[in-house]
Parts: C-alpha cells; sequence; structure tokens
C-alpha cells in the first residue's frame, strides 16, 4: 500500500523499509525555493513538497515575509524578541551565537567574525543573549502553524546539542587553548547552551512535531575538531542532557568525517545520521558498518554534482544512493547537507525526478 509521507519518514528512521526511498532536506535556502516555485513567495509548505516530491519539512519559509535567520540578529534584545515572536514561518529552535556577527553583502549570508565567550568574565553573556526558553509566545505560534501546515507531511523542529554553539562562541582558536588552560570553562560554556536547548525541548515535546534535527558540526573533511578521549570527556555528558529530553525520533547533522568518533555519538542514542558528505565519509562503509544502527540520511554531493554538474549526472547518483544505500531501508535519501542556493536549479529539479524515477520498493 501506499504510505503517507510521515508514516515513511518515521519508518525509515526505526530502520525499516518502507514503500519508497523518503525524501527529507535539512533546509532548502528561501532563494532557491522560490526558484523552485517559478517566483512565488505566497507557497504553503506543503505545495514545495508537493512540487519537488518530498516527505516532509522543518526550517523556514518567506511565507510572509522574507525570513531572516534568528542568528544573525546584531543587537542580543533583537535575537530575544525575534525568538519569542517570530515574523516569518520557522520551525527553529537554535540559540544565537555568542558572538561578534558579520554580514556578506554580496550574497546577505551571515558570518561569525569572532566568538565572544573568550574567559569567565564573557560567561555574562548568557544572560544577555540567550531569550528565555520557556516563553510561550514562540510555543504558541509554531502550535498554530503547525495545525495550518502540516498536511500529511512528517515536521521536524531544528536545534542544538551544544556543540556547534561552544565551538562558534568561542572559535575553535580559543576553545582548542582552553581545553588545556581552562577546561572547566568549556564544559560550562557547553553545559550552559545544553542546558538551555533542553528546556526548548521540553517545551517541543508537546507540540505535534514527528522528530527532532540536531545541527552540531565537529568536523571538517579530514577529522573531527576532538579525538574520542576528548569528544567523551567535553561533548559527550552535555549533549546527553539534551537527547535525553527528547521523547520523538531526532536526526544528527554534522559535516565532514566523523567516523574516529563515530562510536561515542551513537551512544546518544540518535535515530538518524546526516548528511555524508561525499568528500569525507563513503556511505557505502557507513551503511555496512553502522546501517543496523542508525538511519542514514544523504548524501547527494554538493561540491560539483548539485551546483555544477549535469542533469544525467545528478540523475546518475542519485539512482546508485537509492539502489546501494537504499536496499532493505533505513535510508533517506538528501543532499549532502542542505539545498543551498548555489546549486543549480534545474539540478534540484533533476534530483526530484530521478527520486520519483527510482524510489519504489
Amino acid at each position: 500500500y501506499d504510505m503517507k509521507p510521515r508514516e515513511r519518514v518515521l519508518t525509515a528512521l526505526r530502520r525499516g523499509q518502507p514503500d519508497m526511498v523518503p525524501w527529507i532536506e535539512n533546509e532548502i535556502e528561501e532563494s532557491q525555493q522560490i526558484r523552485v516555485m517559478d517566483g512565488r513567495t505566497d507557497y504553503t509548505p506543503g505545495e514545495l513538497c508537493r512540487k519537488l516530491g518530498m516527505d516532509g519539512f522543518g526550517y523556514h519559509f518567506p511565507t510572509g515575509g522574507t525570513a531572516k535567520a534568528s542568528q544573525a540578529t546584531q543587537t542580543a534584545e533583537a535575537v530575544k524578541q525575534s525568538f519569542y515572536f517570530p515574523k516569518m514561518l520557522t520551525f527553529d529552535f537554535v540559540p544565537p551565537w555568542i558572538a561578534d556577527m558579520g554580514v556578506d553583502t554580496s550574497t546577505g549570508r551571515t558570518y561569525v567574525k569572532r566568538g565572544l565567550l573568550v574567559d569567565r568574565d564573557s560567561l555574562k553573556l548568557f544572560d544577555e543573549f540567550l531569550p528565555d526558553p520557556d516563553h510561550p509566545a514562540r510555543y504558541e505560534q509554531v502550535a498554530k502553524w503547525l495545525e495550518q501546515y502540516k498536511e500529511d507531511y512528517a515536521v521536524f523542529a531544528r536545534l542544538r546539542l551544544g556543540s556547534a554553539s561552544t565551538f562558534e562562541s568561542m572559535g575553535l582558536d580559543v576553545f582548542s587553548l582552553m581545553v588545556y588552560d581552562d577546561p572547566d570553562l568549556v564544559k560550562e560554556i557547553h553545559r550552559r547552551f545544553a542546558e538551555w536547548s533542553a528546556r526548548v525541548v521540553e517545551n517541543l515535546n508537546r507540540l505535534d512535531f514527528d522528530f527532532y534535527w540536531a545541527n552540531d558540526d565537529h568536523a571538517d573533511n579530514k577529522a573531527p575538531w576532538v579525538n574520542m578521549e576528548m569528544y567523551e570527556e567535553f561533548f559527550f555528558p552535555y549533549q546527553k542532557i539534551v537527547a535525553d529530553t527528547m521523547k520523538k525520533p531526532w536526526v544528527f547533522h554534522s559535516d565532514g568525517n566523523l567516523f574516529p568518533i563515530l562510536d561515542g555519538l551513537l551512544k546518544l542514542g540518535m535515530n538518524g545520521i546526516h548528511p555524508v558528505q561525499p568528500a569525507a565519509m563513503d556511505i557505502n562503509k557507513l551503511k555496512e558498518k553502522y546501517g543496523g544502527r542508525v538511519c542514514i540520511v544523504g548524501n547527494i554531493d554538493l561540491d560539483y554534482t548539485l551546483p555544477k554538474g549535469t542533469v544525467e549526472e545528478v540523475e546518475a547518483e542519485v539512482k546508485e544512493r537509492i539502489q546501494k544505500v537504499g536496499k532493505g531501508g533505513g535510508y533517506m535519501i538528501s543532499s549532502a547537507n542542505s539545498i543551498t542556493d548555489y546549486c543549480k536549479t534545474e539540478n534540484v529539479l533533476a534530483m526530484a525526478r530521478a527520486i520519483e524515477k527510482y524510489r519504489r520498493y
């Protein structure tokens, strides 16, 4: 029988074999969404899913005005107000970076110039920057949006375990030094971010979300930024605070090569691993070694195939992933991070057609 999209996603997250391989993206950048929708900005998430053949959504949409990621806002007070009273349709619940932010004028992308959590004195910035995780306004608004837009789709909330927040709000250089000079400071920072996220999750558990997507980059293409011993001391105990709060399935996201710390990470109990970047990890090896323990979500190439490849190359890659990694279930196809604004729209549409063509079991 034909499953509803939500059932398809939840079956794959349980490592089962649904009627077809689900397609779900961690994000589709808004300018790309608008191109896919032929210039419209008034579409619902469900309309975007139908246009592409996707099985669910989270992230944010331009419906109701162009969205601005909450992490981009410059002043701490503006961050709090945009968290409590979002102007745009958003399912993101990430804390702001405690950092000096810059904006690339050519693309409008924001970036961290430098982290501000550099010593014990700077811990007071937590009160200044972090919104109240229990403020009811945000959750009341999102409950209305879920009722309005959910339809039969799997809807996820995006959040953090506190690790990316620690890396970015300290800066990798300061983080690396403090691991030796003041390890307790690093742990205190991670603990505070984790406890904030855990309180957010307690509120989200009461809403009609199907799963969570925790975005916490830990690695580059060569290796994780910490070894297993450091991971177990500085990360695992604080990530576990958030993981233990989640009452729904969840996907863990980190770019880069996670193989050296994967056995430690999987003890958190996530249901899915994303995005398995082709330049960093072999998805077939991951499926063979870990496919019995975790659903694999990924990994259509974002370095070449989607931004620069031909329509034929996109189709060939989609076909190969579905046939090899999809075998036996426990796989959801997606890009190797998100559908960015620099992907060719014709390739995004080619990916949609190829998934439709090859996805049935």
